[in-house]
């Protein structure tokens, strides 16, 4: 029977399990209800409204299948809130991972994995928000069957496939979990060298090997659909390995780690003191550990737990080994969240009063400021909204006063807003899918958007299609067009044939 089922199932989810999701769910809540309960999109957000999530031309095959289940809608509520269960669900395996026993440091993973500011990134871009959360989920699922006691190597290679198969970015997530592992067995359960590195190896293996499977699917489906990888991020670069700059690759990951942690260069900031105070009290901690169990009388292991701090940063930035050139914005770092489990776990790794009291007080002030940030980045994000829905508004009556606009069809965008190109809102570390300026952008053929042509159809029920590619260009040497002002002057719309022509800045400029 049903009841005997769950009955069953509740009894076999341990309390420290319970306490993770339940813990997550609240602290969830908190950082992103003012997200899943009001409409604040961003220029994404727009375009992809409702949209099908065919993303295999950016090598995301399995997006669509995820996605599918909550609709293709972008439903702030529905997709908000089954990111929230599904974080927590990957908290609840992370638990498992280290093997967890106390309720707060359970409780403290859950909040602070949920409220990371990765996840403000994602819940912005909300028609992905569960999609990239499945991802998340299946990342640390794949990680805890490749580091359990009795490994489910083949499983964890399809799950890594699939989580890449979502979104690439999530390969650091099972990357930094499995390295965090293997550091914890070093230092505080004794595992020997040659354990850990049989260990290693195997993990390694089986991780190609999931990617390789990513790979032969992606390849397959191109083929099926007769698709190319777009240049976007290096997408179509990464597969032949084309963009390797080792030296360049180093100084991403070097930036990326500073930025994320230790950005001074815009002033010392309460997540900075945060951070310096989490690393210090994690780097003492453990250095005193490895004395006390006088573990430097093991040289070769000594090095290796080197070479594994050294691995997490590089783990934790992998992607710009396949690519210097990628944009290592904020909606790509959610592996770099596992930096915090190392201190979380000193709650329960030789504990005494002291170090416990501190964790404790220094993790409900890393929550409490990543709620903030959270929040006030909705904030922003529903001011930015709100100023670009009043210059939508001006443009689409510029657009019914302009003469001859009426029997037009298509749409020409030349340029974009002043202050438009930020997709990044200042606060720390940076929150990716937010802006101070508008959400109205320069449209982008690479993808085939374009955010004002989906404003005016879905907000003033303006159809057109947008020009782009060749025509575009050949358009804009055409007089009026190439001696238009730009908005809003008086004459930055025109009629060209039968084409609406505006002009929102040099093309160029803001892209």
């Amino acid at each position: 029977m049903p009841e005997k089922v769950l009955k069953k199932l509740s009894v076999s989810v341990l309390p420290q399990w319970k306490v993770c999701f339940f813990a997550s769910i609240l602290a969830g809540l908190f950082a992103h209800l003012y997200k899943i309960t009001n409409w604040l999109p961003n220029w994404d957000s727009l375009v992809f409204r409702y949209d099908g999530q065919n993303m295999i031309a950016l090598g995301r095959w399995f997006l669509p299948v995820v996605c599918a289940p909550s609709s293709f809608y972008d439903l702030p509520f529905l997709s908000g809130l089954l990111a929230i269960v599904f974080h927590a669900l990957g908290a609840v395996c992370i638990c498992k991972i280290l093997n967890v026993q106390k309720k707060v440091t359970a409780a403290l993973i859950g909040a602070v994995l949920v409220s990371f500011p990765t996840v403000t990134s994602v819940m912005m871009y909300n028609y992905v928000a569960d999609g990239y959360s499945i991802a998340f989920f299946l990342a640390a699922l794949a990680a805890l069957y490749l580091t359990s006691e009795k490994p489910k190597f083949l499983l964890a290679s399809v799950l890594i496939a699939l989580s890449v198969g979502i979104y690439q970015a999530y390969i650091t997530v099972t990357v930094m979990l499995v390295l965090l592992k293997l550091l914890d067995e070093m230092i505080y359960h004794k595992k020997t060298l040659g354990t850990v590195l049989k260990q290693a190896g195997k993990i390694l293996l089986f991780g190609i090997l999931g990617v390789v499977i990513y790979g032969v699917v992606l390849k397959l489906l191109l083929g099926v659909y007769s698709v190319e990888l777009l240049d976007y991020q290096g997408v179509n670069t990464a597969a032949s390995l084309s963009g390797l700059n080792l030296r360049d690759s180093l100084y991403v990951i070097r930036q990326t780690f500073l930025g994320c942690f230790f950005d001074v260069f815009r002033g010392v900031r309460v997540s900075v003191v945060i951070n310096a105070v989490i690393f210090l009290v994690t780097l003492v901690s453990s250095v005193i550990h490895i004395i006390r169990a006088r573990l430097y009388r093991k040289p070769m292991t000594l090095l290796s737990m080197f070479i594994l701090g050294i691995l997490l940063v590089l783990g934790a930035g992998a992607l710009a080994f396949v690519n210097a050139g990628v944009d290592y914005h904020n909606l790509m770092l959610m592996g770099y969240a596992v930096f915090y489990l190392f201190f979380l776990i000193l709650y329960e790794r030789k504990p005494t009063t002291v170090k416990c009291w501190i964790v404790l007080t220094v993790a409900v002030v890393l929550i409490a400021n990543q709620v903030v940030i959270a929040n006030v980045s909705y904030h922003k994000a529903q001011i930015a909204y709100e100023k670009s829905y009043g210059v939508l508004l001006r443009i689409a009556d510029r657009i019914e006063q302009t003469p001859g606009a009426e029997d037009c069809a298509r749409i020409l965008v030349v340029g974009a807003l002043d202050n438009s190109e930020a997709y990044s809102v200042n606060l720390a570390p940076d929150i990716t899918g937010i802006t101070d300026g508008y959400i109205i952008r320069a449209d982008d053929e690479t993808v085939g958007q374009s955010v004002l042509c989906s404003a005016l159809s879905d907000y003033c029920e303006m159809d057109y299609e947008f020009v782009s590619g060749a025509e575009k260009q050949q358009l804009m040497q055409r007089e009026p067009v190439s001696s238009m002002g730009k908005w809003p002057a008086k004459d930055c719309v025109a009629v060209v044939d039968d084409t609406v022509v505006i002009k929102l800045g040099t093309e160029g400029e803001n892209e």
